[in-house]
């Protein structure tokens, strides 16, 4: 037999609950920054490092105008434009091997050749909360304009959620919301853009599945089988028993680039085209939380403006984004959005 490396685990009926040999666990380090009023604003964070992919997200619910700023990311810095004076969530990949929190911290780092995963305090698991599917947009006479979703238990972390969306083929969505506030998330909102661009895909319901992920401990059901990790007062940090979210990072390349035909219309209306690679697997995921919602840009006419975007028809290898401008005055494009592919490990 080869020699093996990285943990196992299996349950009662000895079923494989966790093996670090065929998909390696990434973590997330969770933390706050306060924008300061500026333009361009420039914030030091040494936990970004060559290999970490970030993203930055809003603790407001602001209904369906909820945005986000521009950020950018290199090696220990971070870049908002226009962050304003409020608190942004910022969401740093974890490869694993960074230093355990403090001393006496609680964890688990297991190595598979050159592959690490990691589990403590700081660098946590996201766990599948709740699932589901839903249609919208345009069939016939009936247009689906506007979804709600409503989380089936109140999700009480301070982080907000993250909600991960896959179409069944077509996709083009926006003016995407989680509802509630920090300690009491109570679901998702987001708008359907059909648009004529992609034949007549457009012109049926897009149906369209989704996850949600957390921090929020799930209940600790596997007996005496499995791996658990606790922090220094009990609380269950990590159980293989859990449905732990993969996330695979980003997918090949960290902006997307001008490609693609632009949208227009009546009175100049202009929206860009924004394409980027994507994993090509009808199995990934796609972060909706700062992907989809809105962008701020002060001090213009038009100082927020909706992105939205998805999936072409039968196509996986690039995912498509559009800015809302208005007009094709100075339009603002999606690059700098930041995202994650995902998917659930286990089946949901």
């Amino acid at each position: 037999m080869a020699v093996q490396y990285g943990m196992r685990t299996r349950d009662a009926s000895g079923a494989v609950t966790l093996d670090t040999s065929v998909t390696p666990i990434r973590s997330l380090k969770m933390m706050t920054v306060v924008g300061d009023g500026s333009f361009d604003q420039y914030i030091p964070i040494p936990e970004i490092q060559a290999q970490s992919f970030v993203v930055v997200d809003t603790l407001e619910y602001q209904g369906d105008l909820t945005y986000t700023p521009q950020a950018w990311y290199s090696t220990g810095q971070l870049h908002l434009r226009q962050p304003l004076s409020k608190t942004w969530q910022v969401m740093i990949l974890s490869q694993g091997g960074e230093p355990f929190a403090a001393p006496g911290s609680y964890g688990i780092r297991v190595t598979n050749n050159a592959i690490r995963t990691q589990i403590d305090s700081v660098n946590r698991v996201l766990s599948v909360h709740s699932s589901g599917t839903f249609q919208c947009g345009q069939q016939g006479g009936n247009f689906i304009q506007w979804v709600d979703i409503n989380f089936p238990a109140v999700i009480t972390t301070v982080e907000r959620p993250m909600v991960f969306l896959n179409a069944v083929d077509y996709m083009m969505v926006g003016n995407f919301s989680v509802k509630g506030a920090p300690g009491a998330w109570t679901g998702f909102r987001l708008k359907a853009w059909p648009d004529s661009l992609h034949g007549s895909a457009w012109t049926q319901y897009m149906t369209i599945k989704w996850f949600c992920s957390s921090y929020m401990a799930a209940a600790d059901t596997q007996g005496q089988y499995g791996a658990r990790v606790r922090d220094a007062n009990g609380a269950l940090l990590f159980s293989t028993a859990t449905n732990i979210t993969s996330l695979n990072s980003q997918p090949f390349s960290n902006s997307f680039e001008t490609a693609g035909t632009p949208l227009t219309g009546a009175g100049g209306y202009y929206a860009p085209s924004q394409q980027m690679a994507w994993t090509g697997s009808f199995d990934d995921y796609v972060l909706a939380n700062a992907l989809f919602s809105c962008t701020n840009i002060a001090q213009t006419t038009q100082p927020i403006r909706a992105n939205f975007g998805g999936f072409w028809p039968g196509n996986r290898g690039m995912l498509q984004m559009y800015v809302d401008n208005g007009s094709g005055i100075n339009p603002l494009t999606a690059n700098g959005r930041t995202l994650f592919a995902a998917r659930p490990m286990k089946p949901i």
